[in-house]
């Protein structure tokens, strides 16, 4: 009987010795298969959580920097993920949570004169990108949803949001993200539609979860699915009325990935492009 295959998620090593460091990393090749990613830039691990640190005995200052970041998402998408996860310790935030708003501030001064693009020459055909982060939040174990439309190569819509309830499986939270994102589309065409701009072809959604697609697409629920509510299942009546289709989308290319969780700053930087958040030339 053939060894079972082995899995393993991402790693990072560290020491003193490169030349060690090296030799470690090819003795690992010959046993899994791996890629390396080069020098660390970001760590996943440091999460928010909501007991960590000492609290906060005047929360006033939190409060109001969060809700002016809240109200900056408006016009400055790239904050949005960040954002979203210091807006959940509002009720009692604590020293780690504002730190973690200092450094949203700083990276906004760092960033001043970036803003969305909206070319004049631009196709009027709506796009959309849906992705979510199973049990991305490590309080409640609830996903994290984002999506993303596009009119042409503009950004005009965007949500970055902790999904109200645990799912019990990543095709549910997948399918949970699509249904929101398939909500916005329908009324984004309504809207389009009253200012003589109707959308004459299905609008696509792209997703990267290739079972999420199945079930949204095939009109015969398959058993796992008993257990999601009705009210997500709207996302069938849409695509078979032709107003929606599922592409398929590779992860490394899913925009709506920059709302659901932290990058490097290499990805981070790929994504604000694909998002066409231009910085402004400096003045003379």
């Amino acid at each position: 009987m053939s060894p079972s295959p082995v899995y393993v998620d991402d790693i990072v090593i560290t020491g003193s010795n490169s030349h060690l460091i090296e030799r470690l990393q090819q003795h690992l090749k010959t046993t899994f298969h791996m890629k390396d990613l080069g020098p660390l830039q970001y760590f996943l691990g440091l999460e928010l959580c909501r007991d960590e640190g000492d609290i906060l005995s005047d929360p006033s200052l939190y409060r109001q920097l969060v809700g002016s970041l809240n109200y900056l998402t408006i016009t400055r998408p790239d904050i949005s993920f960040a954002v979203q996860q210091v807006c959940q310790f509002m009720q009692a935030p604590r020293q780690s949570h504002l730190t973690a708003v200092r450094r949203i501030i700083r990276y906004l001064k760092g960033t001043f004169g970036r803003g969305l693009s909206f070319p004049t020459k631009n196709s009027l055909q709506l796009t959309g990108y849906s992705d979510a982060d199973w049990a991305a939040c490590v309080d409640t174990r609830h996903s994290i949803t984002g999506w993303c439309m596009f009119l042409g190569n503009a950004l005009i819509s965007w949500k970055s949001k902790k999904q109200d309830r645990v799912s019990k499986s990543s095709t549910e939270f997948e399918y949970r993200a699509m249904s929101s994102a398939c909500s916005e589309i329908v009324w984004l065409r309504g809207l389009l539609s009253e200012l003589g701009v109707p959308q004459l072809t299905p609008t696509p959604l792209h997703a990267d979860n290739t079972n999420a697609i199945q079930i949204a697409a095939n009109p015969v629920f398959h058993e796992r699915t008993k257990h999601i509510e009705v009210d997500c299942h709207s996302i069938h009546e849409a695509f078979d009325h032709h107003v929606i289709k599922f592409p398929h989308i590779s992860t490394e290319h899913q925009t709506a990935d920059v709302f659901t969780k932290a990058m490097s700053r290499h990805r981070h930087q790929f994504m604000i492009d694909k998002l066409m958040l231009l910085d402004r030339p400096a003045s003379i």
